[in-house]
Order: C-alpha cells, then sequence, then structure tokens
C-alpha cells in the first residue's frame, strides 16, 4: 500500500459513557454507570491495533470521564507502547 495522500493524524474516541457529571452539554450523553456494551480491555487493544494497522495518527481517549474505567491506564500505556495514545476528559 503507497503513502496516504492525507494521512489520518489524530482519532478521538469515546471510550465509554460513563461519567460522574452528567452535563447537560455533553455530546456523548455520558452519565453515572455501569453501560451495557463498552469494549473489554483486550477489545480496546484490538482496535489500537487495528489503527496502527493502517496508519499512525495520536488517538485521543475521551467520554464521559475515560479515568472512571479501571483499565485505563493499561489502554493508554498499550497504546503509547505501540504509538501516541492522549486523554481528554
Amino acid at each position: 500500500m503507497g503513502e496516504r495522500e492525507f494521512p489520518l493524524r489524530m482519532v478521538a474516541w469515546e471510550l465509554t459513557r460513563n461519567c460522574n457529571l452528567s452535563c447537560v452539554h455533553c455530546r456523548a450523553s455520558a452519565e453515572l454507570g455501569p453501560h451495557t456494551g463498552e469494549l473489554t480491555t483486550d477489545e480496546c487493544k484490538g482496535i489500537i491495533d487495528d489503527i496502527l494497522a493502517f496508519s499512525s495518527p495520536t488517538v485521543i481517549l475521551t467520554g464521559g470521564e475515560p479515568l472512571m474505567r479501571d483499565d485505563i491506564f493499561d489502554i493508554i500505556n498499550y497504546g503509547n507502547e505501540r504509538g501516541s495514545v492522549s486523554l481528554s476528559p
């Protein structure tokens, strides 16, 4: 596969709907969970691998409140070992 003319530079990933604030203006409609259907740690790592298989963008983990995930630092560390991951609560 050749170079992309306009490579993907950033991915904003709403990692969770869980949030301790439940702001009216929230685009993610986040509220205190738990919420069904959220990805497991291994599924999140798989998504990171899938993204990095075709590009090398900065992946911004957002939500809801991503710090409410028990595995957030595992996901961040996994992503940063392979590329660039940042957090945007």
